[in-house]
């Protein structure tokens, strides 16, 4: 091959710790080279080779309720006692305005995706949404999930149905994630996310909300020579069809540390999650099909990218 390559393998980006990107930090030699492309996003569907140019940031604050000394009969103190998973059920609701669009005081919901359209009956079913189920927010469906930012409630901890007790509940507490685009800084996100939880505690209750991670979002040059080479890679892996350039929701924090370490390297985001393959769901799948013509794709880009450059000579070890 006319380049080098270096292979990263890392595990700890869904726990949003941050390792690798704080290893990158303290080695940025180990991790420089001319492109860097990140296996962690996918095709727009099966067939239609893809590459992410935009990533959406991520916030993640855990909120907790408190307000009794400890738990009560139901019956002999409900309907005076304050219940706390009533309590953070109403905060958590304020996340929310009636059409489902994310409400989080100070931080903009209004952004529009300029690119590639995601029609919405094919949200709809690469989704998995169930007939007669409305979609949330407003803006078309780009706007809403590459755009803007999202609120999910990732987690609450209360009692479980089987085997709950009348109680009502002295504390409870949740975790809730906060997706922002490009153009807004995630930690900035999350402080605005806890003072907004904090702000609507109901009854005096206790609420207390901390930022508890956070990636940055990342927006890529797509006239760059890296995605020149992937185009014709990917026409050729995929017998003549032309690489599409989309959003993506999710966050890969990584990609903006990198792009802050190297400012001169060009970064794509390709892989093999198309909406078929339901990533982080418990039947998670890749087709082994879109397996075979992403390496083909792969590649074919590495035995391009230095005729792209034009009098660029690798380094040793790129």
């Amino acid at each position: 091959m006319p380049v080098g390559v270096k292979v990263i393998v890392e595990g700890s980006e869904e726990q949003g710790t941050g390792g690798l990107e704080r290893y990158a930090e303290a080695h940025p030699g180990l991790l420089a080279a001319d492109a860097v492309v990140i296996g962690d996003t996918g095709n727009a569907r099966a067939g239609q080779p893809t590459v992410t140019a935009m990533l959406r940031g991520m916030a993640l604050v855990r909120v907790e309720v408190e307000t009794l000394r400890g738990n009560l009969h139901s019956g002999a103190f409900g309907g005076a006692a304050p219940d706390a998973l009533t309590a953070l059920v109403r905060v958590l609701g304020s996340l929310h305005a009636e059409d489902g669009s994310t409400t989080v005081d100070g931080l903009a919901s209004d952004g529009v995706w300029e690119g590639a359209a995601y029609p919405e009956e094919v949200f709809r079913e690469d989704a998995g949404v169930l007939d007669g189920v409305r979609l949330v927010g407003s803006g078309t469906v780009a706007d809403r999930v590459w755009a803007r930012p999202s609120v999910t409630v990732l987690g609450i901890d209360c009692p479980p149905v089987v085997g709950a007790t009348p109680s009502v509940q002295a504390r409870a507490r949740a975790l809730v994630s906060l997706r922002v685009p490009p153009g807004v800084e995630a930690g900035a996100a999350g402080r605005l996310l806890a003072d907004h939880l904090r702000s609507r505690a109901p009854w005096g209750a206790r609420v207390t909300a901390e930022v508890v991670g956070e990636g940055q979002p990342f927006r890529a040059d797509t006239a760059s020579p890296a995605y020149t080479s992937m185009a014709w890679a990917m026409r050729e892996a995929y017998d003549g069809t032309q690489m599409a350039v989309v959003g993506q929701g999710g966050s890969i924090p990584l990609a903006n540390t990198l792009a802050g370490l190297y400012p001169d390297a060009e970064i794509l985001l390709i892989g093999l999650s198309e909406p078929a393959a339901r990533i982080h769901a418990v039947d998670e799948s890749v087709s082994p099909d879109e397996l075979e013509r992403m390496s083909v794709a792969e590649a074919l880009f590495l035995a391009r990218y230095a005729a792209a450059r034009p009098g660029h000579a690798p380094a040793p070890g790129r």
